[in-house]
């Protein structure tokens, strides 16, 4: 299975080129502006985003959730041409449980590691098969034990 990559952009290296526009952007709430075109609006500590924020990037990429040292870590919703992922985040990366819709039509329910679907889940197909599954870093483990053109379920 295909694995869920997020875009990421570490606050450290855009900071350089940043302009409060709004707000405190130190300890606060404030809206700052990078030099390519990022918008963070949201909380902030010693000037990184922390607590609730939202990232807008200019290529349409949103994300809006919790921020820990200007990472996404807590619930979080990322929304991008490719994907819209909503659930638990841990340093920038879908970490515990979420739901994943794709653009190319499917959706996966259940566990995710560091990007990866990872654990217990459910991957609704195109074609309409769910397939239900333990998942390890995208693929789904076991043998198929059920199989319908509805269903399918590996243990």
């Amino acid at each position: 299975m295909k694995k869920f990559l997020l875009i990421i952009i570490l606050f450290s290296v855009t900071q350089l080129s940043a302009q409060c526009i709004s707000g405190n952007c130190n300890n606060g709430y404030g809206a700052q502006k990078y030099k390519d075109g990022t918008l963070y609006i949201g909380n902030w500590w010693n000037g990184v985003p922390s607590g609730k924020g939202t990232l807008v990037w200019d290529d349409g990429t949103i994300y809006v959730g919790d921020f820990v040292k200007g990472l996404y870590d807590g619930e979080g919703t990322l929304f991008s041409r490719e994907n819209l992922y909503i659930g638990e985040f841990d340093k920038n990366a879908p970490d515990g449980s979420g739901t994943l819709f794709m653009k190319s039509g499917e959706m996966y329910v259940g566990g995710f590691q560091e990007g990866y679907m990872t654990g217990q889940g459910f991957l609704h197909h195109q074609n309409g098969t769910l397939e239900e599954a333990l998942w390890k870093k995208g693929v789904p483990e076991g043998k198929i034990v059920q199989k319908n053109s509805q269903h399918i379920l590996r243990k």
